[in-house]
């Protein structure tokens, strides 16, 4: 028998507190199995895995939510009878109309400095002149790079845009007819009614059309730092890699304690698909050890003085217990070494 078999079946957990976040996994240590049972009898393991070396990354998982941050709200003002306005859940694009005002329409044009006031030929150079020429340019009415001087290109680009806007052609921008703002947009909460007074005021709110993940943490956590680097573990598996982007104020939660809320972008919007407000993991890297030797979890068995073995199999099919220190957990795996290389197989029983 081996030395395993002589060994109760019993087992363990392993459970590392970082940051407030569980670190690792849970792991069970095992008796003999059917396999080793076979195994020890002469025949080959039913199930192995191979020993392998490479970079294992310790992980904090936490409990986040996938949602859409808030955007700009809109409204401006121009004076009169609110006679269209997008619903909710509508996607606003550049050049797309936000809302009409006595059947004329105020547009989004792509920029992040606001109108302070109105373009017309004559007037005195700016950013925001460079930011109105550089939409006309982009949709095609200008003809010329972009500056920040409003002249007789400009006048006969904003002509062209208003034909086709449905507005007079004045060559001439009075303020709030465009309303600058970066990025797509959702219509979230409509504010007014159609056939109010739309002078100043929010007409609606928006959100941004990215998805972001926001996890509260401890005040003082080693992961509310920007540039943080995460995985989030959508609800269907999927892991999509982000980083921290911004960390709120601290603010104070129904138990007493204190926590910020950070927000992650993530770099693939795609696999997101549709999703939002919805519950995700995030799970923030800890610790990383690279060039290290790993099994999966199940290979570890429990050896008679209480330490860990694993069973390497042999050239000629048998197994051979080998005892093993025990490094970083880290998912399914976990880091070894003991008299094991590269490339051996050890046994990883099915029934554990």
């Amino acid at each position: 028998m081996s030395r395993r078999g002589r060994v109760v079946a019993w087992s363990a957990a392993v459970a590392v507190l970082v940051a407030g976040g569980a670190v690792g996994g849970v792991l069970a240590l095992r008796g003999p199995s059917d396999d080793e049972a076979a195994a020890a009898a002469g025949g080959p393991p039913a199930a192995t895995a191979e020993v392998e070396r490479g970079t294992l990354s310790g992980t904090s998982t936490q409990v986040g939510t996938l949602t859409r941050p808030d955007g700009p709200v809109i409204g401006g003002p121009i004076a009169g009878t609110l006679t269209e306005v997008p619903a909710v859940g509508t996607v606003l694009h550049p050049r797309d109309v936000l809302y009409r005002v006595d059947d004329e329409p105020v547009v989004l044009f792509d920029g992040t400095v606001p109108a302070w006031r109105s373009f017309e030929a004559g007037m005195e150079k700016g950013p925001d002149v460079r930011q109105l020429e550089a939409n006309l340019e982009a949709w095609g009415y200008l003809g010329v790079a972009a500056d920040d001087v409003f002249d007789w290109r400009t006048t006969r680009a904003v002509r062209a845009w208003q034909k086709d806007a449905g507005l007079e052609r004045t060559g001439t921008v009075e303020l709030g007819r465009v309303l600058f703002r970066s990025g797509e947009l959702v219509v979230s909460d409509v504010q007014v009614d159609l056939g109010a007074q739309a002078v100043g005021g929010t007409i609606y709110a928006t959100k941004r059309s990215e998805r972001v993940a926001t996890v509260d943490l401890p005040v003082g956590s080693q992961f509310a730092r920007t540039g943080t680097t995460a995985q989030v573990e959508l609800p269907d598996g999927t892991a999509v890699p982000g980083s921290v982007r911004e960390v709120g104020p601290a603010h104070a939660t129904d138990d007493g304690s204190t926590t910020v809320t950070v927000t992650l972008g993530l770099d693939d919007q795609a696999a997101v698909g549709d999703l939002t407000d919805a519950s995700v993991s995030v799970d923030f890297v800890t610790e990383v050890h690279e060039d290290v030797l790993s099994v999966p979890l199940l290979a570890l068995g429990a050896a008679a003085d209480g330490g860990f073995v694993v069973d390497v199999v042999q050239p000629d099919g048998s197994t051979r217990p080998v005892p093993v220190e025990t490094g970083l957990f880290a998912g399914d795996r976990v880091e070894i070494t003991g008299d094991v290389e590269a490339g051996d197989r050890v046994v990883v029983p099915e029934d554990s």
